[in-house]
């Protein structure tokens, strides 16, 4: 059996699922019940940097880059699962919404929690 490349639309997915654990690992976004609610992505890019096969493991990591007025930015990287090599990394752009889907303030303690979770 041959070494098949990963889709660059895989990289997307990995990504999504890093993302909405990291969520459910800090507790942003989390709303009653441990539903994901209250933000929607609002830009993503992604750079590739190596190319990678199915039969190998990713390991991945966020961390805050920017926090605006309704929204934040995670800079999200995959590795290698030891770490020592950089698979590709992007940016994601998120708004934190109301009930009615516009564009809310992120609230002062939601700030706060962002700010511990910041690129240093």
């Amino acid at each position: 059996m041959g070494k098949y490349t990963i889709s660059h639309v895989q990289y997307f997915w990995y990504l999504e699922e890093a993302r909405v654990q990291w969520m459910l690992d800090t507790g942003f976004g989390v709303g009653s019940g441990s539903e994901l609610s209250g933000m929607l992505v609002a830009a993503i890019g992604l750079n590739f940097r190596k190319e990678w096969h199915h039969n190998k493991r990713l390991c991945a990591k966020a961390w805050v880059t920017h926090i605006g007025n309704s929204s934040f930015r995670l800079l999200q990287r995959l590795y290698s699962e030891d770490g020592s090599e950089l698979v590709a990394e992007g940016e994601i752009s998120l708004v934190c919404i109301d009930d009615k889907h516009r564009p809310r303030p992120i609230a002062d303690e939601e700030r706060s929690h962002l700010q511990t979770r910041a690129l240093d």
